[in-house]
């Protein structure tokens, strides 16, 4: 199976050197790849890629970061002078003052870092601590398991790897959790004012407005992830009839999507009703502006809704890239983003279910429908699936319609 391979060293100028690649397979799947110092694939990184980290369905993103810190603790290994196969399969393990120089590299983010010599956050360094944690754990199960139950070895090695782990994940600084709000009034008035096409306001080329204006215009009115509006196809669009919908579908390891960070649906695939205002500008989009040759190229030939000038999908560094822009707008905030769209649309759908006078259950129940988040009780789910959607339907239409009402 063929397949194309991109990444960049983990560090730069250095004989350690390890190298986690993006691969693509012919049937689009994608895959952590690791290339050891001898620029060939390093053995034990790949098998445990491929055994514990591979789950068809799951960020590929989220494989090759763990990736990447797996293979930051081979460098670390090497730099010391350590043998991790001998180290880890003959359940010798670590000194407390090498678990102290593990765990201070791994706080590290990273020589190739654009950070320089900076330290990543409480959060990520805890994440980094167990995912290196987890992976000695496996390693370690290989010489284990060669090892008689009923020996007295056998719990002495499972003791020794037990402290290793709390040795490496001890003392660490919690995360101080930060209080999320979405926009407030102000602020809202202020995006709209920026994203409407030939607005004095608006930060963007005219020939690029219109497409923005549709984009923004989704992650607010319908709370959706930054990948949930560029992994649309026109084919998940419904735009006619009494009740228009948009369905937000989930397709990891698509063979169509060709970008190099490939927009992933991470929540639960969901139909969503789409306010008849907000079809129209979707509508006015896909048949009139996307199709104009001189400013999106072959867009006529993407299955995406959303496009570059290149007629391709809309690449994620696009979307950040278009948000990046809007902070620099007067009353938009610096911490602009989709993600801060979906804290405003939960926000209004918190007040809109308050006046409602909707029970805390009931309205939690619809919340996560619309998130596309996991019921709180398959059961209740199961039972209330009907008036759960038509609920869900009446509320975010009244939410849209009160935006932008019907003409």
């Amino acid at each position: 199976m063929s397949s194309n391979k991109r990444g960049k060293p983990l560090l730069l100028n250095d004989d350690f050197t390890y190298t986690v690649k993006e691969t693509i397979w012919d049937n689009g799947e994608r895959f952590a790849f690791t290339e050891g110092p001898d620029g060939l694939g390093a053995y034990w990184p790949v098998l445990y890629a491929v055994t514990r980290l591979r789950s068809p369905g799951h960020s590929s993103g989220t494989m090759i970061g763990k990736a990447r810190v797996i293979a930051q603790f081979h460098i670390w290994a090497e730099r010391s002078g350590i043998d991790l196969l001998e180290r880890l399969q003959g359940l010798r393990f670590f000194r407390p003052f090498e678990i102290e120089g593990l765990r201070q590299s791994l706080r590290s983010a990273g020589v190739g870092s654009r950070r320089g010599d900076a330290t990543v956050s409480p959060a990520v360094w805890i994440t980094r601590c167990r995912i290196v944690a987890r992976y000695i754990e496996w390693h370690a199960g290989f010489g284990i398991q060669k090892l008689d139950r009923v020996d007295v070895s056998f719990q002495e090695a499972r003791e020794r790897l037990q402290d290793c782990q709390k040795w490496l994940v001890a003392d660490l600084p919690k995360p101080v959790p930060v209080s999320r709000e979405g926009l407030d009034e102000q602020q809202q008035a202020a995006l709209l004012r920026a994203i409407v096409p030939g607005s004095a306001a608006n930060p963007f080329p005219a020939k690029y407005q219109f497409r923005n204006f549709v984009l923004v215009l989704l992650y607010y009115q319908l709370g959706l992830r930054l990948s949930e509006a560029l992994a649309l196809k026109t084919t998940d669009l419904r735009l006619e009839g009494p009740t228009p919908r948009l369905f937000v579908v989930r397709r990891a390891d698509d063979p169509a999507d060709t970008r190099q960070r490939q927009p992933l649906v991470k929540t639960k695939a969901r139909p969503l009703p789409v306010a008849k205002a907000l079809a129209r500008v979707l509508w006015d989009w896909i048949i009139k502006d996307r199709k104009d040759k001189k400013i999106y190229g072959k867009a006529s030939r993407s299955e995406y809704v959303f496009v570059s000038r290149r007629g391709v999908g809309l690449s994620k560094s696009s979307a950040e890239a278009i948000f990046r822009t809007l902070r620099t707008c007067e009353g938009v905030p610096g911490n602009m983003s989709a993600h801060l769209l979906r804290h405003t649309w939960n926000d209004r759908f918190s007040r809109l279910a308050d006046d409602a006078e909707l029970r805390e259950a009931v309205e939690k129940q619809l919340r996560n429908f619309l998130m596309g988040w996991k019921e709180t009780s398959e059961q209740g789910a199961s039972y209330a699936r009907r008036a759960t959607q038509e609920e869900a339907d009446r509320l975010m239409l009244t939410m849209q319609n009160d935006l932008v009402p019907e003409a």
